[in-house]
């Protein structure tokens, strides 16, 4: 009896990835049967139209003949909702034809509006765990919270590529392989939409950065990005295949130029590509203000957000003076309505939402994402430390840095900020678990302390009248709710150095500046609600807290400052009384931490210091980062704890790599990312062995900056572009195919994670399989504990191809669950897309002829198997 879903396919492969690939490429699950093994080789099978596919159409032509052009118009634009649930977006219903409204949710970690949702890890984290089960479990989770919280579109999953390290949104994707890349993101769709939720994949196409990305107030000095034809078709466009194929609902057109023209208004790549090439059916939607004009109408996007101010009132004037046609306008609506149709929003049928959310179950899956997420970089036990921790260890055992202390779940916006009630530190869940005590020292202090009255010697003036000492009204001091309040005067720092300057809150939006110039702000709030996610943590005392970039100062030299609260609206949920606090963190603050943390590595058998970086340049920022340095002097604060107390453990909580100075001072890294609202207990599982970490790397860590293919000081168009254009001149070789090309060492590479026990790889052997290869081997725990490996093949380049290929390519992967003695035979397929290259000549995929060497290892560069596929 032939398998009917995907389910039962990936039984009948053993649940591989290269499985999950076959039946992605299958289609929708109608089309899931024999005849999709030609769709996984690359030729696009379109199953006949049901019965009930022709119905959902004749229903859509109808509703279009009976709109009137207003009607139409106020489909295809964003719009203000009348019940301000905190979403990203809103389109209006037509309630005579049984048109319901549609609410758009931010992504890609969760459920994004005023009530609580499941604060899950970023998708990098989700990434490092290279299981596509726990990727659709993943997607599953949101969905149904999105339904049970009145939302209809996900905006996820966010499926660019990690091309440089220095993207600010790397943590919200799964890494620098274009195959991995997909298959996550594919599986996050079918977990979405499973539940009734449409799902958005973001953002299209070649999104790779925020620097030069998109120009709001001027977007004339905006960059072009040139990216030739094939690095898109071989790195940029095979996550969105993969979600077209696993039948996403919607794609989101991305803010930046591309190739000459805006992402919203490229006709090539909205028509001739997306919906021609992929076969995507469903419909495009700008991201929030990347519309530019009528035009991106025809061009192929359908729907304008967050507002109507191109495809409102201007739209209207277009179709009627017959610049813009009408049908242009009922094809989009078409597209949108389509696919409310399909999830049964127009008869009924659609999948019910669950009348509450099931924390406990978001709460296990957001746990073992941060602890299958997780990955070991390093762990010298020769140094008489490592990980998990030992018996002497626990029992005299010191967490160092403000990320032990309090739970670094994520960095800014753009996902559930989780139940607070859930949210507890490695340091408590360790206590809790170990039942010991645990000492402990911030060694960064994050929340510093409140500027005191002997900085303002002419005191503070407050707007509309009176003085104060010092601007500190948190807790029994706080001001009245909804109070607007600017407090201007000479400060005076008392010593020279680098001072940390801080803003922080509640209850109102907050913003600091000295001399002018803005610093930081806090509290801000969106629609109707507000998050405390202006830096990694809030303050120790529970405030939201705006983190300035270190900035040097001058003692004894006066400076112009000012401090603004703006009460927030009585619609913004949690609205209570105004606290406002400018603190500081002074220079001699900063090294008497350090030196105290060092103090108590010296007197503790194990030292664990966590530290962290934000996601941009300044801690908790949105920019991109400037440096893969971590901040804070943290590299300062690491190196003397690991002086003091050589068994010292680094807990880093990043969403990118970080460059390590230290690391022939420390022996045992673990890389957690960020671990969303249950990261407290998953990262005391993974200390105390209690859990066994399994995650892989999902970008290469370079040793430094300017060894990444992007940051190299020859090639300045790749990243920061030369007279107003970025060039992709690197093509197919960014990441790991970038440093074999140039033969630079990693400090670790793509597809790297140790575990707690030890595995073995043997009996290598490589067969046709139809247009592809099937790769199998024997994986072996040696060890004495069960863990997790993640067995890779990749694919080497034949002589004499007629292009440039990489030295390797990631053709296969899979998740292996072993036992202590257990061995496992595993069964991966390398489909004949894996052994292609876009030929831009014939504009198709082509194989190359020749043998290709077939290598399976523990990551990119641990190959422990060598074969031929001829």
């Amino acid at each position: 009896m032939p398998a009917t879903t995907r389910r039962e396919l990936m039984k009948q492969w053993g649940g591989t990835a290269a499985a999950f690939a076959f039946v992605a490429a299958a289609g929708p699950l109608a089309a899931a049967t024999p005849a999709a093994a030609t769709a996984a080789q690359g030729t696009r099978t379109e199953p006949a139209a049901s019965p009930g596919a022709a119905a959902a159409t004749r229903r859509v032509r109808g509703l279009i003949a009976r709109l009137n052009l207003d009607e139409k118009i106020s489909l295809v634009h964003g719009a203000t909702d009348p019940r301000r649930l905190g979403q990203a977006g809103y389109l209006p219903g037509i309630a005579r034809l049984g048109i319901p409204e549609l609410r758009l949710s931010d992504g890609p970690a969760g459920v994004n509006v005023t009530k609580s949702a499941t604060g899950l890890p970023p998708v990098a984290t989700l990434g490092s765990s290279f299981n596509l089960e726990l990727a659709r479990e993943y997607g599953e989770v949101m969905g149904r919270e999105g339904r049970t919280l009145d939302m209809d579109v996900l905006l996820a999953p966010q499926i660019e590529l990690s091309r440089t390290p220095y993207f600010s949104r790397n943590k919200d994707q799964s890494g620098e392989d274009p195959y991995l890349n997909g298959l996550i993101g594919a599986a996050q769709v079918e977990g979405v939409q499973a539940q009734g939720m449409l799902a958005q994949a973001k953002h299209f196409l070649a999104n790779n950065q925020r620097l030069h990305e998109f120009d709001r107030e001027k977007p004339g000095n905006s960059y072009d990005f040139v990216v030739d034809d094939r690095t898109l078709h071989e790195l940029y466009l095979p996550a969105f295949e993969a979600v077209v194929r696993a039948g996403v609902s919607s794609v989101m057109s991305a803010y930046n130029h591309l190739n000459g023209e805006w992402n919203s208004e490229q006709r090539t790549t909205l028509t001739d590509i997306l919906r021609g090439e992929l076969g995507f059916k469903g419909f495009v939607t700008s991201d929030w203000g990347a519309t530019h004009s009528t035009a991106a109408l025809e061009a192929g996007q359908d729907m304008q957000m967050w507002d109507g101010s191109f495809y409102g009132e201007p739209l209207k004037k277009a179709i009627k003076d017959g610049s813009v046609p009408e049908a242009a306008l009922d094809t989009a609506v078409s597209r949108i309505l389509g696919q409310y149709d399909a999830f049964g929003m127009l008869d009924g049928s659609r999948v019910p939402a669950r009348k509450r959310i099931d924390v406990e179950a978001g709460a296990r899956v957001a746990r073992e994402v941060a602890t299958q997420g997780a990955v070991l970089l390093a762990n010298d036990k020769d140094r008489g430390g490592g990980l998990p921790l030992s018996r002497a260890a626990l029992r005299d055992l010191a967490l160092i840095g403000p990320t032990a202390g309090q739970l670094a779940t994520s960095v800014s916006g753009e996902r559930a900020y989780g139940f607070e009630e859930r949210l507890v530190s490695p340091l408590d869940a360790l206590r809790r678990s170990t039942k010991r005590k645990i000492a402990y020292e911030v060694g960064v202090d994050l929340t510093g302390t409140a500027v005191p009255a002997s900085a303002f010697p002419e005191g503070l003036t407050r707007k509309g009248g009176g003085k104060d000492k010092t601007v500190d009204f948190v807790g029994d001091m706080a001001l009245p709710v909804g109070t607007t309040a600017e407090w201007t005067g000479t400060f005076v720092p008392p010593t020279t150095g680098e001072y940390a300057l801080k803003i922080q809150g509640w209850g109102a939006g907050l913003s600091l500046s000295l001399d002018g110039k803005e610093l930081t702000t806090a509290a801000g709030a969106r629609d109707s609600f507000a998050r405390k996610w202006s830096s990694i943590v809030p303050t120790t005392d529970g405030l939201d807290n705006g983190q300035a970039d270190p900035v040097q100062l001058t003692g004894g030299k006066p400076y112009q400052v000012a401090v603004k609260a703006t009460g927030w609206a009585a619609t913004i949920a949690e609205r209570g009384p105004v606290q406002v606090r400018f603190a500081w963190v002074t220079p001699e603050r900063r090294t008497a931490s350090i030196a105290a943390a060092a103090k108590l590595a010296r007197r503790v058998h194990t030292p664990v210091v966590f530290a962290f970086n934000g996601s941009g340049g300044s801690v908790g920022g949105s920019g991109d980062f400037t440096t893969l340095t971590l901040p804070a002097h943290q590299d300062e604060l690491i190196t003397a704890v690991a002086r003091a107390n050589p068994r010292t453990v680094v807990v880093l909580t990043t969403g990118c790599p970080a460059t390590m100075p230290w690391r022939r001072e420390v022996g045992t890294i673990l890389h957690t990312g960020y671990v969303g609202q249950e990261g407290g207990w998953s990262t005391a599982d993974l200390l105390t062995g209690r859990a066994n970490p399994g995650g892989k790397t999902t970008v290469t860590w370079p040793k430094k900056d300017t060894d990444h293919p992007t940051l190299d000081p020859a090639h300045p168009e790749r990243y920061y572009g030369v007279d107003g254009v970025v060039t992709y001149s690197e093509g197919i070789f960014t990441g790991y195919r970038g440093f074999d090309k140039a033969g630079i060492e990693p400090l670790f590479p793509f597809g790297h994670g140790l575990s707690y026990t030890e595995f073995g790889y043997r009996d290598l052997s490589v067969r046709r399989a139809g247009q592809g290869y099937e790769v199998s081997f024997t994986v072996t725990n040696r060890g004495r504990r069960s863990g997790a490996e993640v067995p890779q093949v990749y694919v080497g380049a034949p002589r004499g191809a007629d292009v440039e290929m990489a030295v390797k390519t990631l053709a296969g992967f899979d998740r292996v669950e072993l036992r202590a003695g257990e061995s496992r035979r595993v069964r991966l397929r390398v489909a004949e897309r894996q052994l292609s290259y876009w030929d831009t000549g014939r504009g198709r995929w082509t194989r190359p002829e020749g043998r290709r060497a077939v290598y399976v290892g523990s990551s990119s560069r641990d190959i422990r198997l060598t074969g031929v596929a001829r």
